[in-house]
């Protein structure tokens, strides 16, 4: 005979639908987030679980659940309700259409890092087709290296459209390397990973010389802790988020420091940066020497990336 208690387990999740899982999620998440942030957690939540595509969970409200799925979910419900970010609870996310494993250690990739690749992997198409410009990109034997990689999002993407590159990935982290070394065998590409600390290196990376350098480093100032997220301040890594306020732009003087010295003729320097430090980055990158410097701003208008072209003096 079943217990009181697993009485109450089965009448609770007996029957459930997914569109009465979508409300749940919806009430139950209000005091964090709002209706649209939760709907779209119930979905991702049920196609971890279920294993069920968009079109089913659109046209197949009325479509009840089994137990089993049903107590994996509400289990799932129960962590997001602590503030958990979903991608963590999950330990998975898509990026730039392609799975990635995270877990505490590394970030969670974010949307405006996807343009940021986007502009990248169209910046490599361009010198590709150029036919005169950068002969690396043209001999398909372009050297690209990702600082502070975290996920390995940004270099298993980079390796994932152009595999005739040699992409490399540094990162300070032992953890957030050997999630990014997962992530790498997950999505069956080839990219050498490399332990080192940008201020104080020691690999063979000193030796190297690339076509492209790109880094997503710490930016956010101590004094902005206030504007984000408890989901975030709590759970994702801090190491890998915050600057002090003193000098917001440590990160990205030491690499471009790095990159004077490690860019080849006409190679390409790539960042994603604070919002509120665009035109103190491009003073930085023209006191340096950097040219066809462009400051861009995301989807939602805000200044998050920034190229510019290193070029060999010729005196």
């Amino acid at each position: 005979m079943l217990s009181h208690a697993a009485k109450v387990v089965l009448f609770t999740f007996a029957f459930m639908t997914i569109a009465e899982v979508e409300k749940s999620f919806i009430e139950q998440l209000k005091a964090l987030y709002v209706a649209n942030e939760a709907r779209n957690m119930a979905w991702l939540t049920i196609n971890h679980v279920c294993q069920i595509s968009r079109s089913q969970f659109l046209l197949q409200k009325q479509e009840e659940l089994s137990q089993e799925d049903q107590l994996s979910i509400n289990h799932i419900l129960d962590e997001l309700q602590t503030g958990k970010p979903l991608q963590y609870v999950l330990g998975e996310t898509e990026f730039y259409g392609l799975p990635f494993k995270v877990n505490p250690s590394v970030l969670i990739p974010r949307p405006e890092t996807e343009e940021l690749v986007d502009w990248i992997l169209k910046t490599i198409e361009i010198q590709v087709g150029a036919r005169e410009s950068n002969v690396a990109f043209l001999k398909e034997r372009a050297r690209l290296l990702d600082i502070g990689t975290g996920s390995g999002c940004i270099p298993i993407v980079l390796k994932k459209n152009v595999p005739s590159a040699s992409i490399f990935a540094m990162d300070i982290s032992t953890l957030a390397l050997e999630k990014a070394m997962e992530n790498a065998a997950l999505n069956e590409v080839d990219v050498q990973f490399i332990q080192d600390d940008i201020f104080n290196l020691h690999s063979k990376i000193q030796d190297l010389k690339f076509d492209m350098i790109v880094s997503n480093p710490p930016y956010v100032r101590l004094s902005e802790k206030s504007q984000m997220h408890n989901n975030v301040l709590d759970y994702e890594p801090h190491l890998a988020l915050f600057v002090s306020d003193d000098d917001a732009l440590s990160f990205y003087k030491q690499i471009v420091h790095f990159a004077l010295t490690h860019l080849d003729d006409q190679g390409f320097l790539f960042f994603e940066i604070n919002e509120n430090l665009g035109q103190q980055m491009v003073e930085l990158l023209t006191q340096t020497g950097f040219t066809d410097i462009e400051l861009r701003k995301d989807l939602r208008g805000k200044d998050r990336m920034l190229k510019a072209v290193y070029k060999v003096s010729k005196v």
